[in-house]
């Protein structure tokens, strides 16, 4: 069965958790109406990617710190205390009551997915196949941005068949890097101060 993510990002403004990617807001703190239109253009993090590298990293979904040897950013937290009226109307929306179909809610600060360091070029080592490991490298060294396709030293020796040892300086998630820089943009454009107060709200379903 497939996984996916729901995730909307918020900003911290006039003292209140608002959503800040998807709706345009004529008044500060609409509790449910909202305008979607208007001049407004809606933001996708995640351009609709279904990303199972990139959910692991953000709540443990889809893998295994026994093989995996880039843990995720936290564990799930759950829903924030305080967030947007009109995110907790998508998560009340068609769905049972429990919310049987939902799991991994959680949310992460910009600062945290910049603290985590798997945004940016960084070190990895794993088992590639040499040829696509090379025109990696190649890629890389031009400045362009490139992830390699990877087997994790934690993985068992049978996925290693026909690959070779390396350790290089590259992108672990390149839609966790999208996503930070657009935070970044809508943190620019919304004014607001602190990398603390622009999160990522999200959960999962099956």
């Amino acid at each position: 069965m497939g996984c996916d993510i729901h995730l909307y990002c918020e900003g911290y403004l006039d003292d209140k958790w608002i959503n800040i990617d998807r709706w345009h807001r004529q008044t500060g703190w609409p509790e449910i109406a909202a305008a979607e239109k208007e001049g407004f253009t809606p933001v996708d993090l995640l351009d609709g990617a279904r990303d199972y590298g990139l959910f692991y990293l953000l709540a443990g979904v889809r893998g295994s710190e026994e093989y995996n040897s880039y843990p995720p950013i936290a564990a799930p937290r759950g829903l924030p205390e305080q967030w947007d009226a009109l995110l907790s109307r998508e998560y009340d929306y068609g769905e049972l009551a429990d919310h049987d179909m939902f799991h991994h809610a959680s949310y992460l600060t910009l600062r945290e997915l910049k603290d985590s360091g798997y945004g940016e070029r960084m070190r990895l080592r794993g088992w590639v196949e040499e040829e696509e490991h090379e025109e990696t490298m190649n890629k890389l060294l031009r400045g362009e941005r490139y992830q390699s396709h990877f087997t994790d030293v934690k993985e068992d020796a049978g996925f290693r068949d026909g690959k070779v040892y390396r350790e290089w300086d590259g992108y672990l998630n390149l839609n966790l890097t999208s996503m930070i820089e657009q935070m970044e943009q809508l943190k620019k454009e919304r004014r607001i101060g602190s990398d603390d107060e622009v999160r990522i709200v999200f959960w999962f379903d099956n």
